[in-house]
């Protein structure tokens, strides 16, 4: 008798033992089928218990969606390691700083990165660093470091992997907490493979499945279409950017893609282009969105240009992966609900006592179930604050900050979040974390950081300034301070520059007051569209607005900087 796998490796295993001459990995024209990406990552997991690397240990990713990135993934847990992905465009001190959180062992990145800025970048001693970049020499600041591509090409068979267990740790999922600093998110394999086979189950996915994979794999919800796809059978068409979407459209129809996992930010953007009404992508089953309800416009436009095309909405969080899902016979009558609770999950909406709510009642929503996180690394505090104890002992509810409110037939509706934290481009992001930031430039009195509603992006961040009396700073230096010690999608998209903030009757800054007066303004309540797509594509926005006048008694010059 044959179970099935238990752990995220094994299912790779498994399936290439099933298909192995099948395209597993399409990615930049190359081409790895399930035979090639099993022996790759059985290499690299054989020489790096060679450098002593040993179940439990940690390691951590600093790649661009590539087959480099995913063979790594799956070579460290075969291991029995525990591995954290992170986007490259990250600062240097955003991923120094998870390496120590997490007392990581291991580093595997590009040769380039390491050189970002004005000199060597990597700084924790006790990591190992492994180079991709395809040179056989180890760079001149870094003789230690050793080469990606020479761990892959071989076996040591005296190596025995080591046995591990659904429930030993597999990876750490840094995102922003509620004070900005990354927290890692503890998954099991168990985890991973039970919120991987709910998805599998509700997409319909089969072996003849083609998944085209956009989202970096830092971002949970493009990691699962890896993991989901190797579980299955399928073939993951690995893409490094939303940037060029004429070239995403080129690749569906190339490869024959028929799924198309997506944000309500990357809709928006495809549904922007001129020529889309007479792109066909007759080869597309089926398209899913997570993180939000689509919008209406998004579903009508799908629907009018690919009336062949199922559309599945889901909602999820990274503590928690999918928590609901939408029937999609349900997404033209429903098209504002994210569904219902995803099998073998359990949901609740409770007021702030933990009493359950009455239908139509809004509150903030709790979930139960196996694929709920097991806690924040190395933070006992926070875990013990986001779980509430059930009826029995050992019961814990994940309390996600949402709040939601459910109908008389179930159905889920996302209201907002209980604190300041905000979703941008599938991003959670906390705004005292941007305050914190641009506080430390020079020549700022004050700072302010708000949402602003935005098409494609869903919110983006604002920021209002008070300048130093004397002292001149531009957007400029705003934003090239920001890239020091922000990522990219958490950079303010719109800064305004006031005399003072408002204050409550306590001296604390008054956010209403300044939403209130972003939305009494035409030009605070829609961000220019184009220039969020540019800021997307890794460009700057184009000038600000020269004047904006606000009900606070403040006055903004825009892009001048002058207070």
């Amino acid at each position: 008798m044959q179970f099935d796998p238990v752990l995220v490796s094994d299912w790779l295993s498994r399936t290439a033992h099933r298909f192995p001459d099948k395209n597993a990995l399409v990615s930049r024209d190359q081409h790895l089928t399930y035979c090639q990406l099993d022996e790759k990552s059985t290499n690299l997991a054989s020489a790096l218990i060679l450098l002593g690397f040993k179940k439990g240990d940690r390691a951590v990713i600093c790649l661009d969606n590539s087959p480099e990135a995913v063979i790594s993934i799956y070579g460290i847990l075969k291991v029995g390691g525990v591995f954290t992905v992170i986007d490259p465009k990250s600062p240097w001190l955003v991923i120094n700083s998870i390496i120590t959180d997490s007392a990581a062992r291991l580093l595997i990145t590009a040769r380039r990165k390491l050189y970002e800025g004005d000199g060597p970048q990597f700084s924790t001693a006790d990591s190992q660093l492994i180079i991709v970049d395809g040179h056989k020499s180890s760079p001149r600041h870094y003789p230690q470091a050793l080469i990606f591509e020479g761990l892959v090409e071989k076996l040591d068979a005296s190596i025995t992997l080591p046995r591990l267990l659904e429930n030993d740790l597999a990876c750490l999922i840094y995102t922003s907490g509620s004070t900005g600093r990354p927290k890692g998110i503890i998954c099991t394999h168990h985890n991973m493979v039970t919120a991987a086979r709910s998805i599998i189950q509700y997409l319909e996915n089969t072996r003849d499945d083609v998944i085209l994979d956009v989202m970096p794999l830092s971002f949970d919800y493009g990691l699962y279409q890896i993991i989901m796809c190797f579980m299955f059978g399928g073939t993951v068409v690995l893409e490094s950017s939303f940037a060029y979407v004429q070239d995403i459209l080129a690749a569906i129809e190339k490869e024959k893609v028929t799924g198309f996992p997506l944000i309500p930010s990357i809709s928006a953007m495809l549904l922007k282009l001129k020529k889309f009404p007479a792109v066909q992508l007759k080869s597309l089953r089926y398209i899913t969105s997570t993180g939000a309800a689509w919008p209406v416009s998004h579903i009508r436009h799908f629907r009018q240009h690919l009336p062949q095309v199922k559309l599945y909405s889901m909602y999820g969080l990274s503590e928690c992966k999918r928590v609901s899902y939408l029937p999609p016979e349900l997404i033209d009558k429903h098209p504002d609900s994210v569904g219902i609770p995803m099998p073998n999950l359990e949901v609740a909406i409770v007021d702030g006592r933990g009493h359950p709510l009455p239908a139509g009642k809004p509150g903030q929503l709790i979930v139960r179930g196996p694929t709920v996180m097991q806690g924040y690394w190395r933070d006992e505090k926070l875990t013990r604050k986001v779980f509430r104890p059930g009826s029995y002992p050992e019961e814990r509810w994940l309390q996600t900050g949402d709040i939601f409110r459910q109908d008389e037939n179930g159905l889920l509706y996302y209201v907002g979040r209980r604190d300041r934290q905000i979703k941008s481009f599938g991003h959670r992001i906390n705004p005292s974390e941007i305050e914190r930031v641009i506080a430390g430039l020079d020549g700022l009195m004050e700072v302010a950081a708000v949402s602003v509603p935005d098409e494609i992006g869903g919110e983006v961040i604002a920021t209002f300034v008070v300048v130093k009396k004397g002292k001149k700073i531009t957007e400029d230096q705003i934003r090239q301070f920001c890239r020091q010690y922000l990522e990219p999608y958490k950079i303010p998209r719109r800064i305004w520059w006031l005399k003072s903030l408002p204050k409550t009757a306590n001296g604390k800054i008054d956010y209403k007051k300044l939403l209130d007066s972003l939305k009494s303004s035409e030009t605070g309540q829609k961000a220019g569209q184009k220039e969020i797509a540019a800021i997307n594509a890794g460009s700057l926005p184009v000038k600000e607005p020269k004047k904006l006048h606000f009900n606070t008694g403040g006055h903004c010059p825009g892009a001048s900087g002058k207070g």
